[in-house]
């Protein structure tokens, strides 16, 4: 079991804060796997936001959510490209 910190634009975080989004899309460069835990913490501004030039600013706002199972995209398999996963979450 690995316990991960991710970045989560605000309105994916919202969502989950809600506990209407049970899962998270990743690029699977951690190794994601099925006992895993993850904290969510949310941030000022998108990603894209980010890449424009806006710095990496936390609200606060955390959640913890521990990993359930993980579909792993495989030559576009599920509709997921090579190297990204989708993780079912729960609290």
């Amino acid at each position: 079991m690995t316990h991960h910190e991710l970045k989560t634009d605000p309105e994916v975080f919202q969502a989950s804060w809600e506990d209407i989004k049970p899962w998270e899309i990743r690029f699977d460069d951690r190794g994601y796997a099925v006992g895993d835990t993850l904290t969510l913490r949310e941030t000022k501004f998108d990603g894209q936001s980010m890449k424009d030039g806006m710095p990496l600013v936390y609200t606060g706002r955390e959640l913890d959510r521990n990993v359930e199972y993980v579909l792993h995209g495989h030559h576009g398999g599920y509709g997921l490209d090579d190297g990204w996963v989708i993780m079912s979450v729960s609290t």
